[in-house]
């Protein structure tokens, strides 16, 4: 303990020496760069913790400080100076019922940063969750601290999941960042900034986002930011699964679930101080900003609904679409399994998963592969071959009421569509408006919502565009499908003939294609009900009302359980059905049946004609 504080009397002595040499025309004074830091002596090692916003300038001047030091302190001359963006361990935080040590080598969460993972991360993930639940004490601490110490500071809620940091390559997606000392997640001060200061590079002169927020060339500025943490336990395990990817010029079917952790809903206590060159003033000013930076979204996943702060439009062109959906359940991490629980979440992500999906089916009818390929990677961004920020975003904003087995899961909300080009927007929106009258959202949606047997419980969904409606006539979805094409062609002409796509067998599936081998079908239907009419789904979900007479077809015995019409566990379906209600016009199901050449398909097409369906495509 002695030695201790020896070495933090020496380094105090040589912060005290910067401040009564600093010269008025220095532009980032080393005392400020170091005002915050901490020294260890280990060995032949002096190793000094610096916060992350200032760890480059402090490496960049790494021969001035250890000249002044070696100066000020000789005994420590023969020592290796190390800069590191992580405090010395030490114990930070206690409770008033025990004294916890919250460093790297204790911290239950921290400790995920050791685990080795199996296949099956979720039960690490869960532990992780639950060991989170007893951190509030820790929360409660910072946030008095951050305020204690900040000029200013504010809290913001986010409108659903944030993911920031992670620390392990691609299964880095496993865990958020973890601070180094309190063992929580956190959003690092060096995040905020580089938030603020992209967001600000756009919209306020360079000379002004320098001046208050500094730069390498220039110094410091006059704010300077706080890690931002919690206000109370909001970790969950959280799910990506992409179910299409792109081999060489094919794109295949096959569903991949990474389970992880983000921060549902948090609210974040964050910080800002001036420096000694800023003022309260200044300090307002880059509030302000941060403000309006993090509604446009921080971390990663911005681009499909993480980490936004509110539901606002932050590119060029934008556009919001009002929406209702009715579904027997949409899931992340925990889907329904004979080993746990379920648990339903309305997912921003699935609107995107099933946008990208309906704008890749049409575009391979157009482009040839490789070039479709690079559009879709600049319009929805692409982690292979290289990563590529993609010019679209995708937000939504809804409210929910539960479901059940044996009732309707119902979202409604607004789903916001932003672009960096006119063009682009005007595309996404009638792949939108096509996607609302083909299929659905998430689980089920290549089904109506009806109640199933002989295993029962509710299949499928229902979704629909507020307002954005299509009859059910013949001349007008062609005129719309060429209104497509033609939003397609403004983006981007076609270098080459598109490839003769087929869907690929059961169990080796590929990306449905909207060309020459698929159909789409409108089958009218005068008694179709509405699925916020049904009262009873036990006793009304089996009738052709609410099924329609397309899916009653498809669940004939000369088509249900075939695989090469209807799909199987791991086979998607090759007819996808919906059920569309124009307002006071008649009610009709659209039946797009992909690869419709193969023998079983062209059957279903022959008999789905003789019920009364007109071809509206090709």
């Amino acid at each position: 303990m002695k030695k201790k504080k020896q070495q933090k009397s020496h380094w105090d002595d040589f912060l005290a020496q910067l401040r009564r040499q600093r010269h008025p025309s220095d532009k980032a004074p080393l005392d400020e760069l170091l005002a915050n830091s901490q020294v260890e002596n280990k060995g032949n090692e002096l190793i000094v913790f610096v916060s992350p916003e200032v760890i480059g300038e402090v490496e960049e001047k790494r021969g001035k400080i250890q000249k002044r030091l070696f100066k000020v302190i000789p005994l420590w001359r023969s020592k290796r100076l190390i800069f590191r963006v992580q405090s010395p361990s030490t114990n930070v935080v206690s409770s008033s019922h025990s004294s916890r040590q919250n460093n790297m080598s204790t911290s239950p969460l921290q400790a995920l940063n050791q685990t080795i993972f199996g296949e099956y991360p979720q039960p690490a993930l869960k532990a992780a969750v639950a060991a989170e639940k007893n951190c509030q004490f820790i929360y409660q601490k910072l946030k008095n601290r951050v305020e204690a110490i900040a000029t200013s500071h504010l809290t913001i809620q986010f409108t659903w999941r944030v993911r920031v940091g992670g620390t392990r390559g691609f299964q880095d997606i496993l865990l958020p960042v973890f601070h180094p000392v309190y063992g929580v997640p956190y959003v690092p001060a060096s995040s905020l900034k580089g938030v603020v200061r992209a967001w600000a590079l756009n919209r306020q002169p360079k000379s002004e986002v320098t001046r208050l927020l500094g730069s390498l060339d220039e110094g410091i500025g006059k704010v300077q930011f706080l890690d931002a943490f919690p206000t109370k336990p909001c970790l969950v395990v959280d799910m990506v699964n992409p179910l299409w990817s792109w081999s060489g010029e094919i794109v295949n079917y096959q569903a991949v679930p990474h389970a992880f952790l983000s921060m549902e809903k948090p609210e974040l206590c964050i910080g800002l101080a001036s420096t000694s060159k800023g003022n309260s003033a200044d300090v307002e000013t880059v509030k302000g900003w941060l403000e309006k930076a993090l509604a446009s979204g921080i971390g990663s996943r911005v681009s499909a609904g993480y980490g936004r702060s509110c539901l606002s439009s932050n590119l060029p062109y934008s556009s919001s679409h009002e929406f209702e959906l009715w579904t027997a359940g949409m899931y992340g991490a925990f889907p329904p399994n004979r080993d746990e629980e379920a648990i339903a979440e309305f997912r921003p992500t699935a609107v995107r998963g099933m946008l990208r999906y309906w704008w890749r089916s049409l575009a391979l009818g157009i482009y040839p592969p490789s070039q479709c390929r690079e559009l879709e990677a600049s319009m929805f961004g692409a982690i292979e071959p290289t990563t590529t920020e993609g010019s679209l975003r995708i937000s939504v904003d809804w409210e929910e009421q539960k479901g059940s087995r044996s009732k309707p899961y119902y979202y409604w909300g607004n789903i916001l569509l932003e672009a960096k080009q006119e063009s682009q927007l005007i595309l996404l929106e009638k792949v939108l408006k096509l996607a609302a009258h083909l299929g659905g959202i998430g689980r089920g949606s290549r089904r109506p919502l009806h109640w199933n047997n002989p295993y029962p419980g509710m299949r499928g969904c229902h979704w629909e565009l507020v307002d954005e409606y299509l009859p059910g006539n013949s001349e007008t979805w062609q005129q719309f499908l060429q209104e497509i094409r033609e939003a397609f062609l403004a983006v981007r002409s076609p270098n080459g003939t598109p490839a003769n796509n087929h869907p690929g067998k059961p169990n080796s599936r590929r990306q449905d294609v909207l060309n020459n081998q698929s159909r789409i079908y409108l089958l009218p239907q005068t008694d179709l009900i509405h699925p916020n009419d049904v009262r009873n789904w036990e006793t009304e979900g089996t009738k052709t009302s609410v099924r329609g007479e397309a899916l009653d077809l498809l669940y004939e015995d000369d088509f249900k359980g075939n695989a090469n019409v209807g799909g199987s566990l791991e086979t998607p379906s090759y007819v996808i059905i919906k059920s569309n209600f124009p307002i006071k016009k008649l009610a009709y199901q659209t039946v797009t049946i992909f690869g419709a050449n193969h023998p079983d398909r062209a059957q279903f097409v022959r008999e789905l004609s003789n019920i009364g369906a007109q071809q509206c495509f090709p």
